[in-house]
């Protein structure tokens, strides 16, 4: 990996580096510090505002406990310190959304992490030659996810239904717009020169 981290071979080296970096004690006291200043633990960190949207009172509730509810599920009141610094720090979360497939009805019984570094999505393209053009025409993409207890090794992983994941990402990307990055990207250089 070079000292920028553009040549880092896939995603699970370069959230390693991110992880590296981020142990540096300089490095640690500024996320920490944002840290802090985004999530206040031990009270509601967040809360939706729904002044602007123009629905009923009775949706705006239903949405308000469907969001209390999951909430509840990934124990943000106690865990969004660290569910934050997660995604600062990786620049991307996933979430394993677990519902019982023979009663669909209950909704999302269970929210469980999944660690970015061992988890990667997966782009299944069938495509067929156009006879008359000679064009290739896509005829299907598939979505999912791969789960890897050891990333990189010989094991294939559990593969994860596209619906089953929660995915939300740092929203930056990377200069040639391909590859998802991390807050700490602009770090790697100069921790690197220290």
């Amino acid at each position: 990996i070079s000292q920028d981290g553009t040549d880092a071979k896939d995603n699970h080296a370069l959230i390693m580096k991110y992880r590296g970096v981020s142990m540096h004690p300089e490095v640690d006291m500024a996320i920490e510090d944002i840290v802090n200043e985004s999530v206040v633990g031990g009270q509601e960190p967040i809360a939706l505002k729904m002044e602007n949207l123009k629905v009923s009172d009775s949706i705006k509730n239903k949405i308000r406990e469907e969001f209390d509810t999951v909430l509840n599920k990934m124990n943000f009141v106690e865990l969004g310190h660290d569910i934050f610094r997660r995604w600062y720090i990786d620049g991307r979360l996933y979430h394993h959304l677990v519902v019982d497939e023979t009663n669909q009805k209950q909704g999302i019984l269970d929210i469980r992490p999944i660690d970015s570094a061992r988890i990667r999505k997966v782009k299944q393209v069938k495509k067929k030659k156009d006879e008359a053009t000679g064009a290739s025409l896509v005829e299907s993409v598939n979505d999912f996810y791969i789960y890897q207890e050891k990333p990189g090794g010989t094991n294939q992983g559990v593969k994860l239904s596209n619906d089953a994941v929660s995915y939300v990402t740092s929203g930056l990307l990377d200069i040639d717009r391909k590859r998802i990055v991390s807050h700490l990207h602009k770090a790697l250089k100069p921790i690197n020169q220290l």
